[in-house]
């Protein structure tokens, strides 16, 4: 199947001229770009983006659209395809959305040799996605049945209303996490261990599923709260105590005293709110109107401990479950295994913060990428015009701050990486390295665009 879709867009790829020409019309041309694009986006790189937007350029009627047709026209049918494409690199021209508004029409697009395979190589793209993002295999289904059922027992002595809100409040958590670590790192785990794992009962391990999902869940409630953020809801914080009192009993009951395991989850809960304060206490600062008022001192993230810190609950089950088949708190296994998590979720927290940075510094959060922005951005002044920097900014992060970044997160997830192969306890440990693979390709990704980007503005002066 891999080699016909080769062959399919080598087709596609050899019909096409040095300016991303395909020979036919130019409403077929742009319809193209945007089925190859939603295959595969490297296809379009920087150099090919920059012949396109040249192109573009030269039958503009105005800056910024619309655009004419080789015999002079603006026709709506060409400008709503070249709008699409655009839209897949997240490009948004006023002036073409405005005049295809006002066109407000359908239009049947001609289906040209070159089109009707790029349309295959988009349905079987997105057949592909729908298969492997989100959705749960057999085993996974299995395991989340026997969480929502213990939900329900535990929910059952409250309201109806309240139960209700409940309910919502995990399913956000779960249906928001499409990579399923917050409800099954357990069954990961116990995959991971092979033959050993079978000796931990799926009930075990749907208990520390739904513990986990409580904690993720609370936190995401109380972190509105500490973020001062819109989305904040008082009636969820009595959901989100309740979830913290089920996880802390939960965890502080499920090994003996003398094993250390309620020590260490009372030392990740200590640490986890001493994160918390350092965060509101030197990660924040004023915010009037558009006016970014930078600290004297910027936080000091060091080795970004502070970030594994409040995500460090997620630890709790897979640790635990070491423990029930021997492992002592502080052996090589149990130490390398908290490793393991600590650097993943460093490099995690590094690239939301690099997706978010805009957001974040509207609000006033010095996250670890907007610190890195303002050291970038060097300005001497004590504030930044958000209205008026806000572009030259967007450059500074693109062309310095996000490649520093990235690689930060690919040393955390190498770090990972490492922890993992360490611990020599696993029998099959993709199912944990899954975990490691997702961060380390955003950021990869992110190098790949930041190069594009180079790439796309050499391409375009020359």
């Amino acid at each position: 199947m891999k080699e016909v879709k080769n062959k399919m867009t080598e087709f596609l790829l050899s019909r096409k001229n040095k300016n991303w020409e395909f020979g036919e019309s130019l409403l077929s041309d742009f319809c193209t770009l945007s089925a190859l694009t939603e295959y595969d986006k490297s296809i379009i790189n920087g150099s090919a983006l920059a012949r396109i937007t040249k192109r573009l350029t030269e039958i503009e009627e105005k800056e910024g659209g619309p655009y004419r047709s080789p015999d002079g026209k603006i026709d709506p049918a060409i400008n709503a395809a070249i709008a699409r494409f655009l839209s897949l690199f997240e490009v948004e021209l006023p002036s073409l959305k405005i005049f295809n508004e006002q066109a407000d029409e359908t239009y049947d697009i001609p289906e040209t040799e070159a089109l009707k395979i790029a349309k295959s190589l988009s349905k079987k793209k997105n057949m592909e996605q729908s298969k492997n993002t989100g959705s749960f295999t057999a085993e996974e289904s299995k395991i989340m049945g026997i969480i929502y059922k213990k939900f329900d027992e535990r929910m059952a002595i409250f309201s109806p209303e309240l139960r209700s809100t409940a309910r919502s409040a995990i399913d956000k958590t779960i249906s928001g996490n499409r990579d399923k670590q917050m409800s099954l790192m357990s069954f990961y785990t116990r995959q991971a261990l092979g033959k050993r794992g079978e000796q931990i009962l799926d009930e075990i391990v749907a208990e520390m599923g739904l513990a986990n999902i409580f904690f993720w869940t609370a936190f995401i409630i109380y972190d509105d709260f500490w973020d001062e953020d819109e989305a904040a809801q008082p009636k969820l914080l009595p959901i989100a105590n309740i979830f913290a009192r089920h996880y802390i009993n939960y965890f502080t009951t499920l090994l003996p005293q003398d094993s250390g395991f309620p020590d260490f989850f009372h030392q990740i809960m200590d640490n986890l709110g001493v994160a918390n304060f350092w965060e509101t206490q030197y990660c924040r600062t004023k915010i009037e109107d558009s006016v970014f008022y930078i600290p004297k001192i910027l936080p000091d993230y060091a080795d970004y401990e502070n970030k594994f810190r409040p995500a460090s609950g997620h630890v709790l089950g897979p640790v635990a479950m070491l423990m029930l088949l021997g492992y002592k708190i502080d052996s090589p296994e149990v130490k390398n295994f908290i490793d393991y998590f600590r650097h993943y979720l460093i490099a995690m927290q590094i690239n939301d913060d690099a997706h978010d940075w805009e957001e974040d510094i509207r609000r006033g959060h010095i996250s670890t990428v907007v610190d890195m922005l303002l050291l970038d951005f060097g300005r001497k002044e004590e504030i930044i015009d958000l209205e008026k920097d806000l572009s030259e900014l967007k450059k500074v992060f693109w062309f310095k701050t996000i490649k520093k970044a990235a690689e930060i997160a690919i040393s955390h997830t190498e770090k990972s990486r490492q922890a993992l192969k360490n611990m020599g306890v696993f029998e099959n440990t993709a199912p944990l390295e899954r975990i490691i693979n997702i961060s380390e390709n955003i950021a990869k990704k992110a190098l790949t665009e930041q190069a594009e980007s180079i790439n796309f503005l050499e391409t375009y002066k020359s």
